[in-house]
This record gives C-alpha cells, structure tokens and sequence, in this order.
C-alpha cells in the first residue's frame, strides 16, 4: 500500500485524483488490487483496480476501480454505477459508493478476503450454476437499465473501431462477420426479448464466499438484452459439454427444449465473436503492451470458427 502524492502510472493518476476528491485531508493508502491479465482469463484489461484504505496502518475497507481511457470509446462509468446500484440493491453485488466522473471512477465497499472468483470447474457444479442463473432471474425481474444492447450491435461496433483491413485480423474474417450476420438474421427473425442483464458472466466476474453465496463484479455491461444470450454467454463460459449446457438451460427455465438449446449455442458463436473483437481492439488502443490481447482473440475466434462449422450449425439456426 502507498500513499498519495507519487503516482506511478496514469492510472494511479486518476486514481489519486478519484481519492482526493472523496478522502479530502485524510492520508489515504491505496494499492494494486487485481493485476490485468487477457489470457487465459480476460480479467482487469479494460480498467485498474485498487484496494483503499482511509488511514495509514488501517485494513482497506473500499475497493476503487478506475476505466482504461483508451477504451472510453465503449465504457459508461456512470451507466454502470446505476447497474451496480440495482444489482447491489438486490443483494448481489458490492455497494457502490461513489462515482468519480471525470476520472472514471467508481468506489466501492470492499468485499472480505472469503469472496473468490468462481473458477470454471466451481460453476458446473448444479449448485452454483444455479446459484448464477437464478441470481439473472432476479436481475431480469426488475425496471429496465435505459440501455438497450445486442451482441450484434456490439459485433458491428468492434469491426468499425477495429477497421476491415486491420492486419490483426484472421484471413477467414469475413467469413465469421458472415455468420455473424448469418445468426443476427436468425434470430431477428425467430423473435427476441429485453431485459435488464449484468450482461458479462465471465467467471472472473462471479465471487462465491465459502457458504456459496454470490457476488457479481464489474459492471461495464450492464443493459438491456435478450436473456437468452446472457444465459448463453454464461453457459459457454462454464461449460465444456454440451450435456452442461443443457443441464443450465434446465435449471433456467425446467426443461431443457430444443429451440432454446439452439438459441444458446447460436448466442455463443457470437458471443465468441464479439470478445473476440474486442480483445484485438483493445490490442489497438490499450497503452498496456504486456497484455495478451491477441492471444485471448485467437482463442475466442477460434471457438467461433468450430461452432459455425459444425456440420448442424445451420440446422440449428433453422430450428429457432
């Protein structure tokens, strides 16, 4: 922990900015909470994330998180500090206390050592798979957030801040943009709901303590969506098998039927997509070089690339 007045990065800058303002005249510490890291996990990439306590020698009680400027292009610091009021509202998140606009930056109340980021072999377990589904459940039920998203929205939103010739790009680009429109249409056409979503259920992003309760983290997107892809970008996080995946949409909805199973995998080729992209723009803007951006793409696009192969792919989006 360290104190205020020598920021090393701009980050610590905004950080001490954010700080400033809230813990006026106070000799407040502040340290690296979760050092970034893009592959294996896509985990604290897109923002900076420290603990903070209010005087020397004391235990950090809140938990600052400062967004990457580079990516402001796509991060609404003050839509998710109403997301996370929402969701902490509801019992499932840490508070949120106040919002640093200029920075950025959000404080929270930190949540105990006990509270653990779920790991994928945690989330096959039915009970805490169904801990994370019904907590979207919960979520859905209440007032819309105000902003309507889609994955495809979110796709055609990456491809123009990447740029078509981006040499970062595989050579079979176009042809997962194709399918990407290919299921966008198939979708359009079979019919979508809106609800209010936490919309990233990357492990990383789901605390269990040791009794099994449930925590979401980050924010960032927030929105309105269909439920059936936040249930589907769930399940491709924690599932390996397809017998997984339809055991979640069994917990989702008791039974497992196959138009939503072909909905589930449909939403996961483009979630694949979408992160994908994401990952090589911010290889483009981010100023953190050391972070394996491409190495993450090349993993999501290449999951997206075995998905839309698949002999049945097609059937699939017919069955919808």
């Amino acid at each position: 922990m360290k104190a205020t007045g020598a920021p090393d990065s701009p980050y610590e800058h905004l950080a001490e900015e954010a700080l400033a303002a809230l813990f006026a005249g106070r000799q407040v510490r502040y340290g690296v909470a979760c050092p970034g890291a893009a592959s294996p996990s896509y985990h604290g990439v897109e923002s900076a994330t420290y603990l903070v306590a209010d005087s020397p020698g004391a235990e950090p009680a809140t938990f600052l998180k400062v967004s990457e400027p580079a990516a402001g292009a796509w991060l609404d610091p003050a839509a998710a500090f109403r997301v996370a009021t929402r969701i902490a509202g509801l019992g499932l998140a840490p508070e949120p206390l106040h919002l640093s606009p200029d920075q950025g930056a959000i404080l929270f109340r930190r949540l105990g050592p006990e509270w653990r980021p779920a790991t994928l072999d945690i989330l096959r377990r039915p009970d805490r798979m169904g801990a994370v589904i019904g907590a979207f459940g919960r979520i859905a039920e209440g007032e819309p957030f105000g902003t309507p998203w889609s994955v495809f929205d979110g796709i055609r939103r990456m491809r123009t801040l990447l740029g078509e010739g981006a040499d970062t790009l595989p050579p079979d680009a176009w042809f997962l943009f194709d399918w990407g429109e290919t299921i966008a249409a198939a979708l359009g056409a079979a019919g979508t709901d809106r609800r209010p979503v936490h919309g990233d259920p990357h492990a990383s992003n789901l605390l269990f303590d040791p009794n099994g309760a449930l925590r979401f983290v980050d924010f960032d997107m927030g929105c309105d969506a269909d439920p059936h892809y936040q249930l589907a970008a769930f399940l491709n996080e924690a599932c390996q098998f397809e017998s997984d995946m339809r055991l979640g949409i069994e917990i989702a909805e008791g039974t497992c039927r196959p138009a939503v199973f072909s909905r589930c995998r449909a939403y996961g080729a483009a979630d694949d997509l979408y992160w994908g992209l994401r990952a090589l723009v911010m290889d483009k803007v981010s100023p953190r070089r050391s972070l394996e951006f491409r190495k993450y793409a090349s993993w999501r696009l290449l999951r997206c690339r075995m998905r839309v192969t698949r002999p049945d792919f097609e059937e699939i989006l017919r069955s919808l």
